[in-house]
Order: structure tokens, then C-alpha cells, then sequence
């Protein structure tokens, strides 16, 4: 295997600094930058800045050390922020250099989601469908009435038809991916209906784990395609519904198309209209489905089309009320968009008022769905994204995302790379303690989970503040955040990429708007931009990796040889 090793230090040591002198492309897997295009970006502040020394990375170089000299052991890097991470542009360019820069490193996807079910865009990096009718709760809202874990989100469905199907080599030229092992977090309200999952049209049934409420399935060979399907116990209670839907659906589009066909034919139907036929029959003692909104709903809005995605969620998300905050001021989720402040507290629990599903009359069965973990047992490095459109450090609290810890366990990450501040930043007055304070519990969280895990805080991107319907700002939160995550830094021995001043500083954002790396709102960037600031960050990570292993003894850097 030291071969493998060799490739791996070649990779990391020559390929992207030999890559940096030929032109930018967006396709996946290709890496070559030419900065000398972009005066304005700063390289030589392009690295990891360590406030009070790198000690706390330990843990993480050994681990990768474990990984390149001996070829065993696997290296999980977890990376959580807002729209940017969602997305998984920045994110999904990182994880590129990772896996597809050395062949065979791969240990697994990672965590994943069928956001589509959720109506609200699936990262670039791979696609979702689903079928059936779905609820979305997410850590954005103000009412949340599902607990929430590691992905800050959760579907939820009583439908009889539902399945989920995530594509986890839709994007990629030459597949990549082939999971073993799969762990789907996600509970029924009255252990009425479990998950299978669907391997060569043959259900499997996975082992519920009841202390973290998920449930573990092995699959007979490596699959790229993730298919969820939900069985109930009362299979005849299943089929029954699931049929009365689709004969309902099935008469109600055979008779609007006749009525679409004589409209067209004449004008006037009055003297050609049958009597409709009877709806199918349903038992007495079963519910009917709620009305789906649009149930074919997969996913309208392009990933990087932030207007388009508020539009999306504000419909979904519908008019929310809770009785303890009716005098509180109301706040605007949409990222690009002001709130008057960044609350420490913008969320309300429904848990007593919301009549749970299992004591309604007739109630159906229903699955809540927060996460799927896909691994293998290759030794190797797993790289997971965590966003949420909009989401802010206290996002991730308790009492919002009670299941944090739990899923976290199963991930147990080596590096975490901390990247949520835009949202908390992009306000009129912005309490940096408060920042801090936030990032402070959040931490803690993660330390429970792993007290050595290795911390990297990206600073916000540069940003403007819209004042008008087209005029823009330039918005100093940024450079006050950015002093906040050093000072996080200092105190929790921590690393800081400091994307803010790489970017060229206060007022940076219109230059890469203007370069074609940035959108129009002044707070995201296009897929270059994404793609040029993963790039950067790769190699700000690399070169960290190649100082320790040139401090390494002799004897083991001979290993490599």
C-alpha cells in the first residue's frame, strides 16, 4: 500500500501548485487557476493562521499521518455554515481535491438528505427526487415542531406512497461513490412504519437502533444510489390508502382532461358534461391524506439562484405563529436581506401546542426523517457538509437541533471548518459578543462529541448591504466578524482561514462581482467564485499538512519512499 501513500503526498504536495499557472475552469475535478487574472485576491495571505499555535491539530495530523504513511484508518472533516454550505459548491470543490486527487481515498459520502422532499435546493454534488407527500421542518424557522439534528432539518410523511432516492453520482463524470453502510436517522410516531432500503428492486430491512432512533443498513454491494422506501406494519392499511390516492388522482385528471378537450372543441360544455364518477371507496375508520401543495415539487430553483430559493421557502414555509413571541419583531430568513437585529433567540417550540399525530383520530402512520450517513469501510477520508439557507450560530443549539449530538457521535469528526456568520452578520447592528457567546455553546456541542477535534473558522466573505430596491452599501459587519473568529481563534486554539482579507477586504465583493465570480446581491458567489475560493482553501489546508510532515523525523518520512 505505499504506494498509495506516495500518490497521496504527490498530490498533495505538487498538483496544485503546478495546476495555478493555466486558466480557471468550473468542470468537476479540474483545478487550474490562474490568480494573476484576479489582482484583487490577496495569495499571500492564503494560508491557515494559527493565533495561539497549532497544538489542538495533533489529534487530526496523526490521524491523516495514519492514513498516508500506513494506509489505514479513516479522517472525517465535518464543515457547517449557511446557503454557501447548502449548496456544496465550496464545499463540494474541497471534497473534490480530497477524493478524486487520490484514487481509492474515498470512506464514504458522508451525511446526506433528500432536500427536494423538503422543497428547498439539494447540494450540486449530488441529486435527490422523492415521491409522495412531505412536511419540512428546519432550524430557520420560527416554529419548529420536529426535533432537529446534525443537518438542521427534517421531513416528515404519513404518506403510503412515499419513497426518497438520492443520486450520489448523478454530476459526476466517472462514478466515485459506492456506500456499504448506511445509517438513516429517523423515528415513526408509533413504531407503525419503517424504512427499507432498495437494492436491485429487493427491500432490505435495517436494524433499529433505539438509543440513537436510526436505524443500520449493509448493503450487498456498493451502491452509488441511495432508494428509501416506508412500510407500514399494517400492510393492508398501506396498499388500501396508496390505492384510493392514485384512483382519486387518476379520475381527477381523466376528468379535467375531457373538460379541457370540449372546451376546446366548442366552448360550451354544458350539453356534453357526464356525470363525474363516484370518488373510490375508503374505509370509514382510516384518514385521508392532506392536500399536497404541489407534490411533484422536486426542485425549481438553480442552487446559486438565492432569489428564487426565498421565494420557494417562503411559500413552503407558509404563515407561522407561536403565542409566546406575538410582540416580538418579525425576521426575514431570505440571505441578501436585512433584519433589524441578530436576536440570540428567533425560534419558538410548538411542542405544547401541537396536538401530536399518534393521539389524532384515525391517525396514519409517520416517518420523520433528519439524516442519512453513508460510509464504507475503506480506509480513507469523509467529507461533510452541513448548511442550511439562512442559518445563524444559534441555529444549532439545543433546543433547536436536540438530536446534535447524538448523530454527531456516529461522525465523530477529526476537523470541523466553522463558515456560519454571514446571516449573523448581515444585519443593521451586529453584537459581536453575542457572536462570540454563540460560537461558544456551539463548540461545546462539538467538544462533547469529540474533545480533540481539530477547529478552523472561515471568516465571512465581503459583503454590501442593500439600502434600495438597486442600491447597495458597502457593509463593515464583515471586518467586525472577522476580528470576532480570530478572537474565537485565540481562545479555543484554534486555526483561521480568513477569507475577508484573502478576498482583498471591505468593499472586495464588488470587485468580484465585477470579475464574474460574484451574483448580483453582493453576498453569494457563482459557481467560479465557489469553485476558486474551494480551490484556495484546499491549498491553504495542504500546506499546513506539508509543514507538519516536514517537521516529521526522518525515519518516518522514509516511509513514503
Amino acid at each position: 500500500m505505499r504506494f498509495l501513500a506516495a500518490a497521496l503526498i504527490a498530490a498533495l504536495t505538487t498538483n496544485i501548485i503546478a495546476s495555478e499557472a493555466k486558466k480557471i475552469t468550473a468542470a468537476p475535478g479540474a483545478y487550474n487557476i490562474d490568480l494573476t487574472r484576479y489582482d484583487f485576491i490577496d495569495t499571500s495571505l492564503n494560508v491557515i493562521q494559527f493565533p495561539r499555535g497549532n497544538a489542538s491539530f495533533n489529534a487530526f495530523y496523526n490521524k491523516l499521518d495514519t492514513l498516508v504513511f500506513e494506509n489505514r484508518g479513516q479522517v472525517r472533516i465535518l464543515h457547517v455554515g449557511g446557503s454557501h454550505l447548502q449548496a456544496d459548491v465550496i464545499s463540494g470543490r474541497i471534497r473534490e481535491h480530497f477524493i478524486k486527487e487520490y484514487p481509492g481515498a474515498s470512506a464514504g459520502r458522508g451525511f446526506v438528505f433528500p432536500y427536494s422532499a423538503a422543497r428547498t435546493n439539494t447540494p450540486a454534488s449530488y441529486a435527490s427526487a422523492y415521491k409522495g407527500i412531505w412536511d419540512m421542518n428546519k432550524n430557520v424557522q420560527r416554529e419548529i415542531k420536529k426535533p432537529l439534528g446534525l443537518l438542521g432539518i427534517a421531513v416528515s410523511t404519513s404518506d403510503p406512497r412515499s419513497e426518497i432516492t438520492l443520486l450520489l453520482d448523478r454530476y459526476n463524470s466517472e462514478p466515485i461513490w459506492g456506500e456499504t453502510k448506511l445509517r438513516l436517522f429517523g423515528y415513526s410516531d408509533n413504531n407503525d412504519v419503517v424504512p427499507v432500503l432498495r437494492v436491485d428492486s429487493v427491500d432490505i430491512y435495517g436494524k433499529l437502533d433505539t438509543a440513537s432512533q436510526s436505524y443500520v443498513f449493509t448493503s450487498p454491494r456498493p451502491i452509488d444510489t441511495i432508494q428509501i422506501a416506508f412500510r407500514w406494519m399494517d400492510s393492508l392499511q398501506q396498499a388500501t390508502i396508496a390505492q384510493f390516492i392514485t384512483d382519486s388522482l387518476i379520475q381527477d385528471s381523466i376528468a379535467r382532461a375531457k373538460e379541457d378537450s370540449l372546451k376546446k372543441a366548442n366552448g360550451d360544455t354544458a350539453q356534453n358534461k357526464k356525470e363525474p364518477e363516484p370518488p373510490a371507496k375508503i374505509p370509514n375508520n382510516v384518514a385521508l391524506p392532506e392536500v399536497a401543495r404541489d407534490s411533484m415539487f422536486q426542485g425549481e430553483c438553480d442552487v446559486l439562484d438565492t432569489a428564487c430559493l426565498a421565494r420557494e421557502e417562503a411559500r413552503a414555509k407558509g404563515p407561522r405563529r407561536c403565542a409566546d413571541m406575538v410582540n416580538k419583531p418579525a425576521v426575514n430568513y431570505a440571505e441578501g436581506e436585512l433584519d433589524s437585529t441578530n436576536y440570540a433567540n428567533e425560534h419558538c417550540i410548538t411542542e405544547a401546542e401541537v396536538v401530536p399525530d399518534s393521539v389524532k383520530k384515525n391517525a396514519r402512520p409517520r416517518f420523520t426523517l433528519t439524516g442519512i450517513l453513508t460510509e464504507t469501510n475503506n480506509p480513507g477520508i469523509t467529507y461533510t457538509g452541513v448548511g442550511i439557507n439562512g442559518a445563524k450560530v444559534h441555529d444549532y443549539f439545543e433546543e433547536v437541533c436536540p438530536r446534535f449530538e447524538k448523530e454527531l457521535a456516529y461522525y465523530k469528526p477529526d476537523l470541523v471548518i466553522f463558515a456560519i456568520g454571514i446571516n449573523d452578520a448581515n444585519v443593521e447592528r451586529f453584537n459581536d459578543k453575542q457572536f462570540r457567546d454563540d460560537y461558544d455553546k456551539l463548540i461545546t456541542r462539538i467538544k462533547k462529541v469529540n474533545p480533540n477535534a481539530a477547529i478552523i473558522f472561515e471568516t465571512n466573505n465581503d459583503m454590501f448591504r442593500k439600502v434600495k430596491k438597486k442600491r447597495y452599501v458597502q457593509h463593515p459587519n464583515g471586518d467586525v466578524a472577522r476580528k470576532a473568529f480570530f478572537a474565537l481563534a485565540e481562545k479555543h486554539g484554534a486555526g483561521v482561514w480568513d477569507k475577508f482579507s484573502i478576498m482583498g477586504g471591505l468593499g472586495s465583493m464588488a470587485k468580484w462581482e465585477k470579475a464574474d465570480l460574484a451574483k448580483a446581491d453582493k453576498v453569494h458567489f457563482k459557481l467560479a467564485g465557489y469553485n476558486l475560493l474551494g480551490d484556495l482553501f484546499y491549498k491553504a489546508i495542504i500546506k499546513t499538512y506539508q509543514e507538519h510532515i516536514a517537521n516529521l523525523p526522518a525515519q518516518t518520512k522514509s516511509e513514503v519512499k
